[in-house]
């Protein structure tokens, strides 16, 4: 009787390992029609050189942050510290957009486009391309990347 247990209690800590892992990737690519659908339309963008995202993206480990504070597009670290522009100020309580890097980089290499838009929607804030948005990032508070 106590092996079975063994097992069971063996499996269930397996499992909850897996579950807890650091694999959730943050952030889905839709057309921008989908997306307007979802998500409403956008109420203001900001646009972004898409090589300065490229090596932004090298300044941080699994996660970036996007933010429009005040009509001005601020970028985050994995750790919350600013990457761009470098002299920007945020606060704790700003919120900003979490995606995963490697979903950020597969949108802007699948695409040829220069510029980058970050979009601030009703309620969401989107990262497209001429034929592509993504969105579904969560929010940093409270969810922020360990």
């Amino acid at each position: 009787m106590s092996k079975i247990y063994h097992i069971i209690f063996i499996s269930i800590l397996f499992l909850l390992f897996f579950a807890c892992g650091s694999t959730t990737q943050m952030g889905k690519i839709y057309t921008p029609e989908e997306a307007n659908k979802l998500f409403g339309n956008v109420i203001y963008s900001v646009d972004i050189n898409s090589n300065v995202i490229l090596e932004l993206l090298k300044k941080t480990e699994n996660s970036i942050m996007f933010g429009l504070i005040n009509r001005k597009l601020i970028i985050l670290d994995n750790h919350r510290n600013v990457i761009y522009p470098e002299k920007a100020e945020v606060k704790d309580t700003d919120v900003f957009t979490v995606y995963s890097t490697d979903i950020v980089s597969e949108l802007i290499l699948n695409k040829e486009s220069e510029n980058i838009s970050v979009e601030q929607r009703r309620e969401v804030l989107s990262v497209s391309t001429q034929s592509s948005t993504l969105e579904a990032g969560s929010k940093c508070p409270p969810y922020c990347p360990d």
